[in-house]
């Protein structure tokens, strides 16, 4: 049974308390209201989808570590401690792994809780991010810090994390601000009312005629027998049903007979439309836009273009400074010889558009003298040239002192 914070059991109570709330949550299903945000991600596809969607884009990015000279350039540093932990958190983790489970825990709880082991010289060993089921209680806290962190990762067992050991991550909080708010509690309404829908779709299959159409004889239609009743059942039978070889083809009625179709329609009863606005909604509360989702109503080649772009600024740019912040902030001084060091997420690949925007902006960078052949053919993955390490001289452009001078010719 998971035990959640008192927070989240504060905030539920708040909610269900007010006016405007108290006929919509008495209408719904009490289970599903009462289900946990874990319980949300696992039945239901559209916050799924969204929670997805995040944090396999944020991971998909690669987590590098730099050094910033006292020039103010900064150059990748890959044989430092730092990287090496950040390649590879954990035994068993990879880095995609290590971020995605961070971007997941704060998108569906608003917290994030990452657990560095450190070794015998206490330089960090190991990263780990928590689960939050596990987190039974906290001890010595303040009102404005956890003292330590209480796990029980078998329900029975309890162990006890030093908050120091500890790098936190969460969202702000009207009521406490040692936690998060999670956005389901904010989409509970929502996503109760997709649980009610999918249990009356199948109580609807279950329990509905399965007639797919059936057909009519007037009442004035002449006189008809048994002989004359089965031999039309047995003709039908044979041409439409089953493997016949008119199966699919039009059929030809007697006596003024009609066919008409039974059913319920997928449209009429405003599934296709209810499905989409569950989605906007969930895609609305986690600040995607829907069209990167699937839902091309309204998308064509330009503005699709134009918010891939938008993804890695508005949708995801603040969500990855806030987890560079932390990392940087609570991670790095934990390392010996980490003056200038920083981490950062490659970002800059994601907005470097297609094959052809990419080869523009080397021509002009080469052609401009801020980048040799060299380091354009590192970009590209190749191999340098024994004489690409030169730059570009413009034919309006003066050398002076290693310096450049624009001339107006």
């Amino acid at each position: 049974m998971q035990v959640w914070p008192s927070s989240w059991r504060i905030r539920r109570t708040r909610v269900e308390s007010l006016p405007d709330s108290e006929a919509l949550l008495t209408a719904l299903d009490p289970d599903a209201i009462a289900q946990s945000p874990a319980d949300m991600y696992e039945s239901q596809p559209h916050l799924r989808t969204v929670v997805s969607f995040l944090a396999r884009n944020v991971a998909h990015l690669g987590l590098h570590v730099y050094r910033r000279d006292e020039n103010g350039s900064r150059k990748r540093v890959r044989d430092h401690a730092l990287a090496r932990l950040l390649a590879r958190p954990n035994p068993h983790t990879t880095t995609f792994e290590f971020v995605q489970a961070i971007v997941s825990n704060l998108a569906l709880f608003d917290r994030a809780l990452i657990w560095v082991t450190p070794d015998n010289t206490d330089t960090p060993a190991e990263l780990r991010v928590i689960t939050e089921s596990w987190i039974v209680d906290t001890v010595d806290s303040t009102p404005f810090a956890v003292g330590s962190y209480v796990l029980s990762p078998d329900g029975k067992n309890r162990v006890t994390v030093p908050a120091s050991d500890v790098i936190e991550l969460h969202g702000w909080n009207a009521g406490d601000c040692r936690t998060g708010t999670s956005p389901v509690v904010a989409l509970r309404a929502v996503l109760a009312e997709q649980i009610q829908a999918q249990v009356y779709r199948g109580q609807l299959w279950s329990n509905g005629g399965r007639i797919g159409a059936y057909l009519t004889r007037p009442k004035d239609a002449p006189e008809w027998g048994n002989v004359g009743r089965k031999r039309f059942k047995e003709q039908w039978k044979a041409a439409y049903t089953g493997t016949g070889k008119k199966v699919g083809g039009v059929p030809l009625l007697e006596d003024g007979m009609e066919l008409k179709r039974l059913g319920f329609s997928a449209k009429e009863e405003d599934y296709v439309e209810g499905t989409k606005l569950a989605l906007t909604t969930v895609a609305a509360v986690y600040h995607v836009n829907p069209t990167m989702l699937g839902l091309l109503d309204n998308a064509n080649y330009s503005n699709v273009r134009e918010f891939r772009s938008m993804l890695y600024v508005d949708t995801l740019g603040p969500l990855i400074a806030m987890i560079e912040a932390r990392l940087n902030a609570y991670l790095i001084d934990r390392f010996a010889d980490s003056d200038g060091l920083y981490v950062e997420f490659n970002i800059s690949e994601k907005l470097e558009g297609s094959f052809e925007d990419q080869n523009q902006q080397l021509s002009t960078a080469l052609a401009s003298g801020y980048m040799t052949v060299n380091e354009v053919r590192q970009r590209l993955n190749l191999p340098a040239l024994p004489d690409g390490d030169v730059l570009a001289r413009p034919l309006n452009t003066e050398w002076i002192d290693g310096n450049s001078e624009e001339e107006t010719e």
